[in-house]
């Protein structure tokens, strides 16, 4: 035979009961005990990860590559956006992605023109401010690469004649 029907407010109290019971077992430790290394880790984790990605960034700063720099602030500012290094030197490399910009300008526009001392030295300048930067590496070897096409071939050396003997019986 079948069961009694079951009355709408038991299953209620039913499904309560289940949901607070996993309410509670998701942090049995945090319930227990509020002040545990646990809790008290988890705002540090953030902190050391933003430390760890600002010192990157600094070292890939000094080391001009600012596609590198960029991420690892991107990585900091997500996790800290209001972090005073992360936005200082976001600032910093803002600046030096303009001064790459001009330089390379200036290079494009003297290679409208061959004038490829002009090219290698605006892309040079361009990649010790961001050695990253794959457009001035490109404009650096064109430039190289177009600066010896130009060169003429070396002359060859004319052969020497050998001097003319003169014949001593005939002299006399």
């Amino acid at each position: 035979m079948s069961a009694p029907p079951v009355p709408p407010t038991a299953v209620r109290r039913a499904t309560s009961v289940a949901n607070v019971a996993t309410v509670a077992s998701i942090s049995p430790e945090a319930a227990r005990n509020p002040g545990s290394r646990t809790a008290a880790n988890q705002p540090d984790k953030p902190r050391v990860d933003v430390s760890r990605h600002i010192r990157a960034a600094r070292i890939d700063l000094q080391a001009n590559n600012l596609t590198a720099t960029k991420a690892r602030l991107s990585a900091a500012i997500a996790a800290q956006p209001d972090n005073r290094d992360a936005l200082n030197m976001r600032s910093t490399v803002r600046t030096r992605e303009q001064q790459r910009d001009a330089l390379l300008s200036l290079a494009r526009g003297c290679g409208y023109i061959a004038h490829w001392n002009c090219v290698a030295h605006n892309a040079g300048i361009a990649l010790n401010i961001d050695s990253s930067s794959k457009e001035a590496q490109r404009l650096a070897a064109l430039a190289k690469r177009e600066t010896q096409l130009q060169m003429p071939p070396p002359a060859e050396p004319v052969a020497e004649q050998p001097p003319e003997t003169r014949d001593v019986s005939g002299h006399h």
